[in-house]
């Protein structure tokens, strides 16, 4: 029996985003195709979580490339996210968006750094509701 998947996939723990998540993973071929680490704020914490909450992360990737042979690093950020709001104050959505993006993009700078030949993808999940039933994904740059 293989032990081999495509991908690590970070992506935040909120309750309201979970269904939506593993739908677009199936959509994806992600589903049944890659470890998944659920924290919330996704890959926040490898970014400003300090040096012990990063080096666990990039353990979780190490652990994954070597026994599962994973190559892509998927992280998946959303709208409306309690672990930025509780570390940050934004004055808008616009503004969390913003740093969600530049802490995605420092995420993927940091793993590249340990994991030069890993792939990483960036998404954005855009909450259309406040419940999680309408979310529209997008991978960003």
């Amino acid at each position: 029996m293989s032990h081999i998947c495509k991908a690590i996939l970070f992506h935040c723990m909120d309750f309201r985003l979970i269904d939506k998540t593993r739908e677009w993973m199936r959509s994806q071929g992600l589903l049944g195709d890659c470890d998944v680490v659920a924290l919330a704020g996704a890959s926040k914490e490898i970014v400003d979580g300090g040096q012990v909450a990063r080096e666990l992360l990039l353990k979780q990737i190490n652990i994954s490339c070597e026994l599962h042979k994973a190559c892509q690093v998927v992280l998946v950020h959303h709208s409306d996210c309690g672990a930025y709001k509780s570390t940050y104050n934004f004055s808008s959505p616009a503004e969390e968006k913003e740093k969600q993006w530049a802490d995605m993009k420092r995420a993927g700078e940091i793993i590249k750094e340990s994991f030069p030949e890993i792939e990483i993808i960036k998404v954005w999940a855009q909450m259309q509701d406040g419940e999680g039933k309408d979310v529209l994904f997008q991978k960003v740059d």
